[in-house]
């Protein structure tokens, strides 16, 4: 992964978790509400589009074929 592409997933990361604590400081949503977005927006992302999501979470067929 390209250097710049990595930077702009950490910005984006960055920037979720900034809004969820300011979201948790200044309004009256319930927390877990604010919690499960902060993990949501982050979690799609990483496992869909941020190719280190790959080594996080390695395909299920590599796992089997290892076990044999």
């Amino acid at each position: 992964m390209d250097k710049m592409r990595k930077r702009k997933f950490n910005t984006y990361y960055w920037t979720c978790i900034v809004v969820a604590v300011c979201l948790l400081i200044v309004s009256n949503i319930e927390w877990e509400r604010i919690i499960s977005g902060l993990m949501a927006s982050i979690a799609i992302p990483f496992y869909g589009f941020d190719e280190r999501g790959a080594y996080a979470f390695p395909d299920g067929d590599e796992d089997d074929l290892e076990s044999e």
